[in-house]
């Protein structure tokens, strides 16, 4: 099994994709998180275009597999979203409130008018808000605890724990709307779905609010030099403030170590690998 890191140009050309007979090229695409909303040329000036909106559903639809990694990975596909929590200029600006309901579209239905999930991503997670006296509110990185379900076919072939610590930023619960079928996978401690399975056409995509890519060293690296540097900034931190959530970060550890994560992360791709080679 190879891989390839692509960009916007590549799901943008559909020969990236197809081959002259519509035949998918690859099995397995892969969304890991980030700004999302950078991806739109209309936003950013370069990046995922309708076309390619309609390229990457096309293919899941063909039979392949798509994995969505966190909050930002999963509005993608998302009919409609939900931040229940003040937003980064709200707090700039002195205002901050836990019960603020953002909604929106999902990036994919917002900007092309199409979706493949019908239904709600509302996050974040309660756990996730740090709270520091004399320091304003802020959404730290946490290892909480994912309850696998056991007779879901990824749990129960990979024989994954009953209980897995993951990294978490945001996670937004999966919530269907009536009528729409999700294989859960795991659920936050909140008992909504942490992670799930979505059939869009022969093809699924692999919605995951926790981050099952990042693990070990790497977790340590994300959250102390990006989420408590660069991205705390933007979100209105001194460097005062940072050395203190840093601080705490030092004191969180993970629970299980970093097994369990890789063992889920190459469960998800496995399966997400064989389903679409079997779409073929």
């Amino acid at each position: 099994m190879s891989s390839l890191i692509v960009d916007h140009r590549f799901v943008n050309n559909r020969d990236c994709l197809f081959d002259k007979r519509s035949k998918r090229k690859c099995h397995v695409i892969v969304f890991p998180g980030g700004i999302s909303s950078k991806w739109f040329a209309h936003v950013s000036g370069k990046g995922i275009t309708c076309k390619g909106v309609r390229n990457i559903l096309d293919f899941i639809k063909a039979g392949g597999s798509a994995i969505a990694i966190c909050f930002c990975g999963n509005s993608l596909f998302v009919k409609k979203r939900e931040w229940i929590c003040s937003k980064r200029r709200e707090i700039w600006q002195g205002l901050f409130r836990e019960d603020y309901v953002h909604e929106d579209k999902g990036f994919f239905y917002r900007f092309c008018g199409k979706y493949a999930f019908d239904g709600i991503l509302r996050g974040p997670q309660k756990e996730i808000i740090l709270r520091v006296p004399g320091l304003p509110p802020y959404l730290n990185v946490r290892f909480l605890p994912i309850k696998m379900n056991p007779h879901n076919e990824i749990v129960r072939t990979a024989k994954l724990p009953p209980v897995i610590y993951q990294i978490v930023v945001g996670g937004g619960s999966i919530i269907p709307a009536k009528g729409q079928p999700l294989d859960v996978v795991g659920w936050f401690p909140n008992g909504t779905a942490a992670i799930g399975i979505v059939p869009y056409g022969r093809g699924r995509i692999i919605m995951s609010k926790p981050h099952p890519n990042i693990y070990g060293k790497r977790t340590w690296a994300w959250r102390f030099k990006g989420v408590m540097g660069h991205h705390a900034k933007r979100w209105g931190w001194t460097d005062k403030m940072i050395k203190k959530g840093r601080e705490l970060i030092r004191k969180d550890k993970d629970p299980d170590g970093p097994g369990p994560d890789r063992l889920l992360a190459r469960a998800m791709l496995r399966y997400a690998y064989l389903k679409a080679v079997e779409g073929l």
